[in-house]
């Protein structure tokens, strides 16, 4: 399949560094970093900071993010 292709069939139009606003779900409002892409979803590492001082991280599906 040509790269073409596959951003056609991909609705994750994102790359790994790019700044995201999240849309839905518990971290509704956060901005957050993408760490990866996969098929459907995203993982991202989060604005907030946990209580030992690490940002959160969490996964995003394609429809929860802009």
């Amino acid at each position: 399949m040509a790269e073409e292709e596959k951003k056609q069939d991909n609705p994750i139009q994102v790359e790994a560094g790019d700044q995201v606003n999240v849309t839905k779900g518990e971290f509704k409002g956060s901005k957050a970093e993408v760490i990866a892409v996969y098929t459907n979803s995203i993982a991202v590492e989060l604005d907030k900071k946990l209580e030992d001082g690490s940002l959160a991280r969490t996964v995003l599906h394609h429809t929860e993010f802009k």
